[in-house]
């Protein structure tokens, strides 16, 4: 099992996750670390995907003020090279991510 930690950005420039192996997405904490509420959208883009819509699957999930968001009810099975992003596009809010994982 591997944990990665991740700065939550504005900007879709960096990825939260990139898989080297085939590997199984097995929770991802989501915390704002301000006194107000902000959102995030996330992505899942397979091996040459690029990112942008047709990958979203969640879209201005809103984070209460210091509290954290876990996605942990679906595993998700990535491919080698498939990648995780999380952006705060249009959040004064500031995250961060924990991301763990456990290759196949």
């Amino acid at each position: 099992m591997a944990i990665t930690n991740f700065q939550v950005g504005t900007g879709l420039g960096t990825a939260a996750y990139t898989a080297t192996a085939e590997t199984a997405v097995t929770v991802i904490y989501i915390t704002n670390k301000t006194d107000g509420d902000g959102t995030v959208d996330i992505y899942v883009v397979p091996n040459g995907g690029s990112v942008g819509e047709p990958f979203k699957i969640y879209t201005e999930l809103t984070i209460k003020a210091r509290d954290t968001y876990i996605l942990d009810t679906e595993k998700m099975i990535l491919e080698t090279g498939a990648k995780i992003y999380i952006v705060a596009p249009d959040s004064a809010a500031q995250f961060n991510a924990t991301i763990s994982t456990i290759g196949l």
